[in-house]
């Protein structure tokens, strides 16, 4: 009986002290799981996530410096009568010389992402090409084109070679897509191609116009010359004009079919000025075509003379 009395008081603890146990099992095994779930697959990035600046500064000043070093580094090791007799001096070398960095980078995560990462090449709808999650590639692309596009407009205001109306509204304009792409976010899909994979082209591009600024490399190291100008032709005809009208026609359609929806994810502001900054960009490829094409039948069928006859009398008048 006194047994039976002690048992019958201290079984409530008994149970309430395994309900307890139970409890902090469970709660100690979705903690572990939730833990080693995310080392396996890590969360997804939260659209709308603020963009780091202090990474854009980061390039930015990096760029800054680099451009100090490259024209220090030409004086120093480039012949003074080539620096003499180019175009703008060592300014517009050392300011190609630091382009190729930003530019090799960003083509770089462009090209492996597009083209290489089956995730991204599997079937998307609109509302995915649109409105779909920044992955770090496209981070990025974007992140850097930012601090690139920044450096390059504030650059550009020394030197009347580069500070043309539409150059310095291209940097701007580029500066900020690559914002809305990665903080609304609106059209990743496309950044990757337009933002990266695009830049392709001016690689080459790079060194035609180091040549150009220099004459005196560009007569003493011809077959540079040729390879690069033949490729970036190519890289532009091909990433530039086919493909960029591909896709751009498909960022039309897309744009089009979401506008249609009572409720959108983003300012249908943001849809309807990115269509419109489409048609500036566009319009700006084509006239470098025309500007390509000049120069192509200028180097396979000269004609360059009356070019320079025309140069001259206007330095005349």
């Amino acid at each position: 009986v006194l047994s039976t009395s002690i048992y019958s008081r201290i079984r409530p603890r008994i149970h309430q002290r395994r309900r307890h146990t139970h409890t902090r099992t469970r709660a100690h095994t979705r903690i572990m799981n939730s833990f080693f779930g995310s080392l396996s697959s890590p969360a997804p990035q939260q659209p709308g996530e603020k963009i780091d600046f202090v990474y854009i500064s980061e390039w930015f000043l990096f760029l800054s410096f680099f451009f100090v070093f490259a024209s220090g580094f030409m004086h120093k090791f480039v012949d003074a009568k080539a620096i003499a007799k180019a175009n703008g001096g060592s300014f517009l070398g050392a300011f190609q010389m630091t382009c190729f960095i930003p530019l090799a980078y960003v083509s770089y995560y462009g090209i492996n992402t597009w083209y290489f990462s089956e995730h991204f090449q599997s079937s998307r709808t609109a509302e995915e090409r649109l409105f779909g999650p920044v992955s770090e590639n496209v981070r990025k692309i974007g992140e850097v084109q930012i601090a690139f596009q920044a450096w390059d407009f504030v650059i550009s205001l020394f030197n009347s070679e580069l500070n043309s109306v539409e150059m310095l509204l291209h940097h701007a304009m580029t500066g900020l897509l690559c914002y809305w792409m990665l903080t609304i976010p609106y059209m990743a899909w496309y950044g990757v191609y337009f933002m990266g994979v695009c830049e392709t082209s001016s690689l080459p591009l790079s060194v035609v116009d180091f040549m150009r600024f220099f004459p005196d490399y560009k007569e003493k190291y011809p077959l540079m010359n040729m390879i690069n100008s033949l490729l970036f032709g190519a890289f532009f005809v091909w990433f530039r004009i086919i493909k960029w009208i591909q896709f751009s026609a498909g960022a039309w359609r897309d744009s089009l079919h979401v506008l249609k929806m009572k409720k959108l994810p983003v300012p249908r502001s943001v849809v309807v000025g990115v269509l419109v900054l489409n048609v500036f960009f566009t319009a700006l490829q084509v006239v470098w075509c025309g500007l390509l094409l000049k120069e192509a039948k200028k180097m396979f069928l000269g004609g360059g003379e009356d070019d320079k006859k025309k140069d001259e009398k206007k330095k005349k008048k």
